[in-house]
């Protein structure tokens, strides 16, 4: 587990989750029946209940040729047609209850590498992301299952081809990475081809692993792949973000290990001896060490903000949230 995270789920110290879980649901925006918003009002951004940020790249080329990258919403649920006209709607044909409203992710390519380019949204809050459902988008679904002019059908003539579609969700604080979560949204890999499969309904994803985070980066790799990059097309659809937040509270919280003050402006305290101390900034450089073993560290030099501190517990390598006021 502690390969898969820097950062642990459940802050020790000062800083625990809130009991009350929140929720991403795109439920404050509205639309019209079978419409969706792409960014063609060149916003840039849309912001999701009061808390995450959505980014988009919305561009007109001019007679009537437009395209976007990023982010959109919709409510739209074709199922059955298979081109660049349906970008919109998710396979699973229906929306999760009282969640009429979802995202659409695309993700860009790099014109000179043809690697994806991750989508990233932010959250005004530090946040424990909790888990998300996620679908494939028709348009992506439809193009696996029959091929096009640009893409193969997934499993190939015979049915045997290992193909893949998979989403990568990594947790960030701040530039910091905190963890990745991968999920297969195809899986044609099985040796019975009758496990082969292509995501419809909606599927809830654990994103606790990632721990404190106020960025989830989203991006998409596929087996079918050429010369210019990742042939599948690269939408998927999601909805309700569960999180919590972190809040400050009791110093008397009890856990394995304590740090506190947490957040500090001076001296912050351990309740067991540490050694190999090392707290790294918000870019993942190191600013500060204490290679013996002691119970504090002097952070007084340090600028406000989040960072992560690192050390050894009895050859275990512990890893926790640290904020300076």
């Amino acid at each position: 587990m502690l390969k898969k995270m820097i950062l642990v789920a459940a802050f020790t110290g000062a800083f625990a989750l809130a009991k009350s879980q929140n929720v991403v649901d795109f439920e404050n925006l509205s639309l019209p029946p079978d419409s969706f918003w792409n960014g063609s009002d060149m916003s840039g951004s849309f912001t999701a209940n009061g808390i995450a940020t959505f980014p988009n790249s919305f561009v007109d080329w001019g007679g009537g040729m437009t395209s976007w990258s990023g982010f959109a919403y919709s409510n739209k649920a074709d199922t059955v047609t298979q081109d660049f006209s349906n970008q919109y709607s998710n396979f699973a044909g229906n929306s999760l209850i009282n969640s009429p409203i979802f995202g659409v992710n695309y993700n860009n390519s790099d014109w000179n590498t043809g690697q994806i380019i991750p989508n990233v949204v932010s959250f005004s809050s530090v946040i424990q992301p909790i888990s998300m459902y996620v679908t494939n988008s028709t348009y992506a679904a439809l193009t696996m299952k029959n091929g096009d002019a640009y893409s193969k059908k997934f499993g190939g003539t015979t049915g045997d081809d290992p193909d893949w579609f998979k989403l990568t969700i990594t947790g960030m604080l701040d530039s910091i990475t905190t963890g990745t979560v991968e999920f297969y949204l195809a899986d044609y890999r099985f040796i019975d081809n009758a496990q082969d499969y292509i995501v419809k309904d909606w599927q809830n994803v654990d994103l606790t692993s990632l721990g404190a985070i106020n960025k989830l980066s989203f991006s998409l790799s596929s087996s079918d792949t050429g010369m210019f990059g990742m042939n599948t097309p690269a939408y998927f659809c999601f909805d309700n973000i569960m999180y919590s937040l972190y809040n400050t509270i009791s110093e008397n919280h009890t856990t394995a290990l304590k740090i506190y003050p947490n957040p500090s402006s001076d001296v912050v305290f351990f309740n067991k001896k540490l050694n190999n101390v090392e707290i790294y900034n918000s870019l993942g450089q190191i600013v500060l060490t204490h290679p013996s073993m002691n119970d504090f560290i002097n952070i007084r030099s340090l600028p406000s903000g989040y960072y992560l501190l690192k050390a050894t517990d009895n050859g275990e390598i512990i890893k926790q949230l640290l904020i300076k006021q």
